[in-house]
Parts: structure tokens; C-alpha cells; sequence
């Protein structure tokens, strides 16, 4: 049963900070759909601030910051070397460009610039979870793993914290340790319990575990948060599949059908 784990990354909710920057008059934190009014006001009022005197290389790192939440990634990126060439010792910059790459699918560069962050600041739980995720794509488990545990040691609650937890879980569950992965998913799940992407990995671990019923819960506890969550209805149709409940199996997948999973 090939069912899908869903690691938390750190995503650029569109416009979603903005109005720490820009005219008030903008509707925040969430923007559906790129707003460009948003975006060049944001761009606009950065360029006023440049030139009455504030850091430059602190103005670009910002910038790259918003380009980076519109989905503009290629322009996020060059600002971000930009800044970095100004103010190398940024380690806020670093974990930034970081962030960036992941979402580039540039991983190997990714784990570079959070290496780079950490030799400067150490202490923040979100590079940890970064450069694990970094890690996690390319496959490197036990590194991420290793890098999911700092942030913990760091941050063991809170919105970092119940990452950190559920991306080791993820981890864990690639290397074959479901159990532990579980524990793991039990401590996202207790921070943050409307966390979509623990309660669907759990119900992957207890699948993996031949626990089949107990994980069609999960995967239903998750639907019951969000119910266009295609990911959990496949994997819901295939709990199904295991338990030979075909009828049930086959709602399931063709509802994940029409959420646009293949």
C-alpha cells in the first residue's frame, strides 16, 4: 500500500505579513491570489525607506522576503544574493535564501545556505526544520531527523515546535520506524490538533503498521479539517483497499479524483 507523507515546509502565504510594511489600507494576512497593487505598494514603499538612509542590505533582504510570499522566486532569489553580498553575517538572510531554494526544489543549495545560517546563529529552531527539510528531500533521513531533534531541543511547543515533530515523524517513517514516528505525530498532534499533515501521517505510519482500521480514523480526523485534503483521500481509499472494503475504497480515490490527484 503506497500511501503519501506530507512534511511541513515553511510556504509563502501570498501578501500574508505585508501589512507590517505597507498602507494599512491592504487586507491581510491572507491574499488568495497575487495582488499586485500589494506587491509594488510593498516594493514602493521599500524604495522610499532606501532612500531615507535605512540599511540597504537589511531593505533588500526584506524585499526578497515579499517577493518570496508573491511566488516570485527567481526575482526572490537574485535580491537575496544581493543582500547577502552586502551583509554576509545575516543569518536571517541565509535562512531565508534557504527557504527560497526549497521552494526551487534546489535542495543541495538549500542545505548550503542553512549550514551557512547556523554558523551564525545556532539558536533558531526554524533553520533547524529548513535545513531538515532540505535533508528530508534529498533523501538524507537520518540527517533530517538529526536536524528536526535540534529544533526540538529548541523549541519543543509552538508553530516551530509541532513542525519540528511531525516532519521527524515523516522521517522516521521513511526509515522504517514507525513507531517512533508515531510518538512523533502524537507530539504534533497534542501542540496543534487540527495539524492536517500529522493526523494524515499518522494514519500512514499506523498503515505501514497493518493497522488499517485505526488508520482510516486519521485520515477521516484529517478530512474532517479539511475536506478537499486530496493527498488523505487517496490515502483514506487505500486504507480502504487493505481492509477489502472496495465500495468505500473506491468513494475515497474518486473523490481525490476530482481534487485533481492521479
Amino acid at each position: 500500500m503506497n500511501l503519501s507523507l506530507h512534511p511541513h515546509m515553511y510556504k509563502p502565504c501570498r501578501g500574508c505579513g505585508l501589512e507590517d510594511i505597507v498602507n494599512k489600507n491592504i487586507k491581510t494576512p491572507m491574499i488568495q491570489e497575487i495582488n499586485t497593487i500589494a506587491l509594488e505598494e510593498a516594493l514602493r514603499y521599500l524604495e522610499q525607506t532606501l532612500e531615507n538612509g535605512e540599511s540597504k542590505a537589511l531593505l533588500l533582504h526584506q524585499k526578497s522576503v515579499i517577493l518570496w510570499k508573491f511566488g516570485k522566486l527567481e526575482e526572490a532569489l537574485e535580491v537575496s544574493k544581493k543582500s547577502l553580498e552586502l551583509e554576509p553575517s545575516n543569518a536571517d538572510a541565509w535562512r531565508n535564501k534557504a527557504l527560497i531554494l526549497n521552494h526551487m526544489s534546489r535542495y543541495e543549495e538549500a542545505v548550503e545556505s542553512s549550514k551557512k545560517a547556523l554558523a551564525l546563529d545556532f539558536s533558531q529552531s526554524r533553520t533547524w526544520i529548513v535545513r531538515g527539510f532540505s535533508l528530508h528531500q534529498l533523501g538524507r533521513y537520518e540527517e533530517a531527523v538529526e536536524s528536526y531533534a535540534r529544533a526540538i531541543e529548541l523549541n519543543p511547543a509552538g508553530s516551530d515546535g509541532r513542525r519540528a515533530w511531525n516532519n521527524r515523524g515523516a522521517a522516521l517513517d521513511n526509515l522504517k520506524k514507525h513507531d517512533e514516528a508515531l510518538e512523533s505525530y502524537d507530539e504534533a498532534i497534542m501542540i496543534y490538533p487540527f495539524d492536517i499533515y500529522a493526523w494524515n501521517n499518522k494514519g500512514v505510519a499506523l498503515g505501514a503498521l497493518q493497522k488499517h482500521e485505526e488508520a482510516t480514523k486519521c485520515f477521516k480526523k484529517a478530512l474532517e479539517i479539511e475536506p478537499t485534503y486530496a493527498t488523505d483521500w487517496k490515502n483514506l481509499g487505500l486504507a480502504y483497499k487493505a481492509l477489502k472494503d472496495d465500495l468505500h475504497a473506491e468513494e475515497a480515490l474518486n473523490k481525490a479524483r476530482e481534487l485533481g490527484l492521479d
